[in-house]
């Protein structure tokens, strides 16, 4: 929209943040070695001179904006869970992953995607996503475990590779499809480990 005067008015964010979120995005739809720099500053409307006052180096850039994505999921984690029933919560983390697949222009997650794109496990990039991958491994059989699970360990990573599995399977079963077989193999993986459910407990 333009102002009074029939220019664009001045994104008032500070560079940095235009930097970041425009980054974000064009990471995450082209990829991280195929963005440069040049379109960052073009899409976050600054310059070469703001971008690298704010981040030394691209590499740099790519790890902030993995490390803010890992950061934001474990808040919604924390948050998201406490209202659920401790023997649901692992559902409910299956139920979000499915959500997220049938989101339009999913592409998979960013920490599997800075994996693929990062083969060395000494990049900065790689290393935040490695941690993170590690910490939902742990989180899960956490919850499963918290659920009654009988091999908590096991279960938990049967449903972190249930999903790793259908991110990836995206490009050729579509997201619809990858999203209901999701939700069908974790519910029979979950069926299966947990006990029952007693109607008068919360488990909260």
């Amino acid at each position: 929209m333009k102002d009074a005067s029939g220019c664009h008015p001045r994104d008032p964010r500070p560079a940095a943040q235009r930097v970041r979120e425009a980054a974000k995005e064009l990471f995450y739809r082209q990829g991280f070695h195929a963005t440069g720099v040049d379109e960052v500053c073009r899409v976050a409307g600054t310059t070469k001179m703001s971008l690298y006052r704010a981040y030394p180096s691209k590499d740099a850039l790519v790890e902030a904006i993995l490390r803010e994505a890992s950061e934001v999921d474990s808040c919604w984690s924390e948050e998201a869970l406490k209202a659920v029933p401790v023997r649901d919560r692992p559902a409910a983390c299956l139920h979000r992953a499915a959500e997220a697949l049938r989101q339009p222009g999913f592409r998979g997650c960013p920490m599997g995607l800075a994996i693929a794109e990062f083969p060395d496990p000494e990049h900065p990039a790689r290393k935040v996503a490695d941690a993170k991958k590690q910490a939902t491994r742990e989180f899960l059989r956490h919850l499963c475990a918290e659920a009654g699970a009988a091999e908590p360990e096991a279960v938990g990573d049967g449903l972190m590779l249930l999903v790793e599995g259908a991110f990836a399977a995206v490009p050729y079963l579509g997201h619809a499809e990858a999203a209901t077989a999701l939700e069908r193999a974790g519910r029979a993986l979950l069926a299966a480990a947990l006990p029952p459910a007693r109607p008068d407990a919360t488990g909260m």
